[in-house]
């Protein structure tokens, strides 16, 4: 990328003061000290520092240090002063520590030892560009011991010097390199004068290998730096790993890579950031009877050789476009492929192993044609001459778009008709698409840095929608869409602990904590709402006029920005897109917009911040820019025009700078005195907002809901039950009138109103169950079920793809309240199942619901056949199923085997360990149990886990979901107070605290309504 682009970020030329051109200055700059004499004044510092710690400590009697302050701690409360003296850190971002410090007075346990700072100065110096790497790759995996597996490299990287610079730094981690192979050369021998290498070094804290040279490289001149290295081949997930299967009873092993974000470094010396791309020269040496595979096709494999009984290969791939080091990828194994060619002459191979690629049809199928779609959608045919896609055994994430050679979990690609459901199916096409719009967004046109990480995941996360919305139109996808990511993400995004879409991030654990809701859900439902509010034909010739310009290089959200605002003023939109996204990008939160019917005509419109829990103290690390104000888009409707499907046409702005909006509708609102009248806001919910209104224009929303629910159409009917439940968590709207949007809903027979009411009401199920109340709220929820379960059965033969789904989500419910028909078809199917283990006579979309209610129901016998079946599972997403339902027995000292078992990885994959131990913390007999276990193991799943995008958030948020008392929470504050290094979890932990806070609010504020609302019910 050409330097004067770098300017456009706002993190000044990546925020990196470091000048690591110059092997004579110090980072900060100022005097220069001998080693010798830096060395005492050093160590002078330290013992100074140490002393006075400990003075301050035993002067102070009964002072503790709480990670980076001073706590004064009387018989264990902490005084009103620090209490005052913790808000005043928490407001100026120090929400490390301040949210493990009660500000109520109640007992704590201050630290003795403190967080390490991390280092944040690792980013790269830009005096260098690589042009090109000679990358050769050779994994030993095939004999010995398994923890003794590697591989050796050899990488040459020509470089183009842009600033003078007498140093060579790259990204490396866990390599060694090999002495003597270090060399650095001009690439034309009419150079005159070439700096040689003097020594190099590992700054193992940042990740850097800095070759020093005995004089500056010259501006413009051309130069290659090689050397040889070697690294351990090891099952972690990460770079180039060791994955596995068995095979009888032999394991068979392949390597194979991850690389985002920050892990390419793991694999070979480089440039690892998503702004420098280089092309890359690809050699894999692998046994001849094994396959390599990268992001091009192979172009050689003419040199072979033998050595200790292998006959080696080298296989050579065509040179790559012009990429980031994150998106390369390698894979050397004995894998079998299906394959088949585009329209337009693109080979499209899916690769799975021998016994699986019978599963991988669908998923060849699903790619050819998104693939193919997606060309047509961009203006931009597809850049590589073919693409493959892998379904891995071992896998940390959902899939990875690497370029021309996208890694799947495989659960995310293979499916089995017949055993696997129709959910399973949709996971394989919603991936499959989600991958393939990666392709054009995030590899053809990369963000400069991971503060953009939204640019990549958000868009795709949006597309995939688009992609299996094309293939499979009944499915309605972007009804879906509400419930998957919208609902999903505004319970996160409602929290104080959020964080805008575009985020600082410096050093990697900071990286993998964005990889979270906030960037791919938030991010989609922002770009949805901006197709919206431009209109789908605007907002398509602008993406395509965004990825010609930035093709093959990097780029900032204010391109984008700028894209779409020129091709809005060319199609008399005026619509100045950065001024109004920004308002969406670079604060944190939503409004809640408020409706407010003035008479026959009018409407006023007022915006407001929303928050879970109103109360909570933000801890000031993300100030807004706005003042928590948004340019709102804003459609809406009513009882006597009943336009549900707006266009952008029909969008009114409430714009940030205005207090308030009125919006003129002649002739379109019913009699402000009228019970029975109601107006609607957010139609379709393309917006990213809540919406409410006075309690008159609520009660007339229910009682339409209660008289002729289809009047209002499935997206909106389930946006009434979200917004009025989220609003009620936060005191904004009774509790009483979001109880009445669920009365309903035994007349309900669509999908999504039901999913989106079940999850509302899940988490009354969860706050109430260690309560005397939830009795009665059983027999509430099994009124509701009832009607609506006996008209759809447990009979799935010639459903469709969404009768399918609600037929599973009223048959879990079903069982799980008790329902005696329910549970009686449930254990008589797996009798039948146990007694001929060759004939599962269990229809695939009931599976989950069968197998969880006979292990809760039964015992070890029934547990005991589950688990050997999941060990016996040749379908990936059969094995998951298993893996799930193991976890609803209701034997604690079941439980507890299963939980040990999760941490033995000759049992239980690395990859599901911890959704183990999260499926075990959402049954009501395991949650206490799984947070025992979570915190005695916390230092292994930190150390395994750590790194694993949404893994260890995810874990974490299920551990502590339930938590609604007091002493659950001081439970909380101990455990991070103890594990102060929580590293990619710190902001989980947080969100933990908030939740747990909020969750301890609303028992408080709504418990004596829910009793005596349920109360009147069973009247």
């Amino acid at each position: 990328m050409p330097s004067e682009r770098l300017e456009m970020n706002d993190m000044a030329r990546f925020s990196s003061e470091t000048n690591l051109t110059d092997g004579k200055k110090f980072p900060w700059g100022g005097c220069y000290l001998s080693t010798a004499l830096g060395f005492v004044l050093v160590l002078l510092a330290v013992l100074i520092a140490v002393g006075v710690g400990v003075v301050v400590y035993f002067a102070a009697g009964r002072e503790v240090v709480c990670d980076c302050r001073m706590l004064e701690v009387n018989d264990g409360v902490v005084s009103a002063a620090v209490k005052q003296q913790c808000q005043k850190l928490a407001q100026r971002g120090n929400t490390d520590i301040c949210d493990a410090c009660p500000r109520d007075g109640s007992k704590t346990t201050a630290l003795a030892t403190s967080k390490k700072a991390k280092v944040k100065d690792v980013r790269l110096p830009r005096s260098l560009e690589p042009l090109y790497y000679d990358l050769e790759l050779q994994p030993f995996m095939y004999s010995g011991n398994v923890d003794e597996f590697s591989f050796r490299g050899y990488v040459s990287i020509v470089l183009d010097c842009r600033e003078a610079t007498n140093n060579v730094t790259l990204q490396a981690n866990k390599l060694m390199i090999i002495d003597g192979t270090v060399t650095f050369s001009a690439l034309s021998s009419t150079t005159s004068s070439v700096p040689a290498v003097t020594s190099w070094e590992l700054d193992e804290e940042r990740q850097f290998l800095v070759i020093h040279l005995d004089e500056e490289m010259k501006v413009g001149e051309k130069y290659v730096a090689a050397l040889n290295f070697t690294g351990p081949l090891k099952d972690d997930l990460h770079g180039l790993y060791l994955s596995s299967y068995v095979r009888g009873d032999k394991p068979v092993y392949l390597a194979t890579t991850q690389f985002q974000p920050t892990d390419a470094r793991k694999a070979f010396p480089c440039f690892d950031e998503p702004a420098i791309k280089s092309r890359f020269n690809v050699t894999l040496i692998r046994p001849s009877h094994l396959t390599a595979l990268s992001n091009m096709p192979v172009k050689d494999s003419s040199r072979t050789w033998t050595d200790q009984g292998i006959d080696w290969v080298a296989d050579v791939f065509e040179t790559t476009p012009k990429m980031s080091t994150y998106l390369l990828a390698f894979v050397i194994s004995d894998f079998v492929n299906l394959n088949a060619t585009t329209s337009n002459n693109i080979t499209y191979r899916v690769w799975a192993r021998p016994e699986s690629i019978g599963q991988a049809h669908y998923a060849l199928e699903v790619g050819v044609k998104v693939l193919t779609f997606f060309e047509d959608y961009y203006k931009i045919p597809y850049p590589l001459p073919k693409q493959d896609m892998i379904a891995i055994p071992d896998f940390s994430a959902g899939a990875m778009e690497n370029w021309g050679l996208i890694t799947y979990r495989e659960t995310a690609m293979l499916y089995q008709p017949g055993v696997s459901s129709e959910g399973d199916k949709q996971r394989v096409a919603v991936i499959v698409s989600h991958e393939l719009a990666h392709q054009w967004f995030g590899d053809l046109v990369t963000p400069s840095w991971w503060d953009d990480l939204w640019l990549n995941e958000g868009f795709a996360s949006y597309m995939e929608y688009v992609g299996v919305d094309f293939v499979h139109p009944d499915w309605k996808m972007f009804e879906q869409f509400v419930a998957e990511d919208l609902h999903n993400v505004f319970d996160f995004d409602g929290l104080v602990t959020s964080h805008p879409i575009y985020v600082p991030v410096y050093h990697p654990d900071e990286i993998n904590e964005i990889f979270d809701r906030i960037s791919y859900g938030k991010g989609a439902c922002v770009i949805a709402m901006m197709k919206h509010f431009l209109g789908p034909n605007t907002f398509t010739k602008a993406l395509t006029n965004y990825l010609r310009e930035r093709k093959y290089d990097a780029a900032f959200h204010n391109d984008l920005w700028a894209a779409m605002t020129k091709q809005s003023q060319m199609d008399g939109k005026n619509l100045d897109v950065k001024a109004i996204m920004d308002t969406w990008t670079l604060q944190m939160n939503y409004p809640i917009v408020t409706l407010t019917q003035i008479d026959k005509d009018n409407v006023k419109v007022t915006q407001s911040r929303y928050l879970q829990d109103p109360s909570a103290i933000d801890p000031g690390k993300y100030e807004s820019p706005y003042d928590y104000k948004w340019d709102v888009p804003v459609t809406l409707t009513s009882s006597v025009e009943r336009h549900f499907n707006q266009t952008h046409g029909h969008v009114h702005w409430l714009w940030k700078s205005a207090e308030e909006a009125t919006i003129y509708l002649a002739g379109q609102l019913p009699d402000v005195s009228d019970d029975k009248g109601w107006i609607m806001g957010n139609l379709g919910q393309h917006g990213y907002y809540r919406v409410s209104y006075d309690h008159r224009n609520w009660k007339a929303l229910c009682a339409q809901l209660s008289t002729d629910h289809q009047v209002i159409p499935p997206i909106n009917r389930a946006q009434i039950i979200n917004d009025a439940w989220s609003l009620a968590k936060g005191s904004y709207l009774p509790m009483e009138i979001a109880l009445q949007t669920v009365e309903y809903l035994q007349n309900e027979m669509d999908y999504l109103p039901w999913d989106v009411a079940t999850s509302e009401l899940s988490y009354v199920d969860t706050m109430l169950s260690r309560t005397g109340l939830y009795g009665d709220f059983e027999k509430f929820m099994t009124s509701k079920i009832q009607a609506p379960f006996s008209k759809v059965g447990m009979n799935n033969t010639g459903a469709t793809h969404l009768q399918s789904y609600m037929r599973s989500l009223l048959s879990s419910k079903a069982c799980y309240y008790d329902d005696s028909s329910c549970l009686d078809n449930a254990t008589t199917l797996f009798r039948q199942w146990m007694a001929d283990p060759a004939k599962n006579p269990v229809d695939a979309g009931l599976k989950g619901t069968v197998y969880c209610t006979a292990i809760r129901q039964g015992g070890l016998e029934e547990w005991t056949f589950a688990y050997q079946q999941y060990k016996l599972a040749q379908v990936a997403a059969e094995e998951a199923r298993l893996l799930t339902a193991m976890a609803c027995s209701s034997h604690i000292w079941i439980l507890s085997r299963y939980l040990e078992l999760s941490m033995m990885h000759s049992e239980i994959r690395k990859q599901d360990a911890l959704k183990v131990i999260s499926s075990i913390a959402r049954n009501k007999i395991g949650r206490s149990l799984a947070w025992d276990f979570f915190r005695a193991n916390w230092p292994t799943i930190h150390s395994e886990h750590g790194g694993s995008f949404f893994a260890l958030s995810n874990l974490i948020g299920s551990v502590t979901s339930s938590f609604n008392t007091e002493f659950d929470l001081q439970q909380l504050n101990d455990f991070m107070a103890q594990n102060p290094n929580q590293g990619s979890g710190n902001r989980a932990f947080l969100q933990a605290v908030e939740k747990a806070r909020s969750n301890i609010a609303w028992m408080e504020q709504h418990y004596s309504t829910l009793k005596n609302w349920l109360g009147k019910l069973s009247l």
